[in-house]
């Protein structure tokens, strides 16, 4: 999945969830914030981190953790792909 891709449907359900859990928009822009900070983060460790054997794939699910922890979900996602999880 290309990377805009999962960027627009991130900011859709962003904005599907203010409406419907009545988010307020600081929060909302804070979580837009650490969802591209951390997928930017992840680009460049896919990015530079091969040949260190070091590679995580950016889909829903690791957008999502990165979303909602930021770059903390990306030391997590990184722990867990060390270990074999995934």
């Amino acid at each position: 999945m290309h990377y805009l891709t999962i960027i627009l449907i991130a900011a859709v359900i962003l904005l599907l969830a203010k409406y419907v859990f009545h988010v307020n928009a600081k929060r909302l822009i804070e979580l837009l914030i650490n969802s591209l900070i951390g997928i930017i983060v992840l680009w460049l460790l896919n990015k530079f981190g091969g040949s260190l054997g070091i590679s995580i794939p950016i889909n829903f699910i690791t957008a999502i953790v990165v979303g909602i922890l930021g770059f903390p979900g990306v030391i997590i996602l990184l722990l867990l792909n060390l270990i074999g999880i995934i």
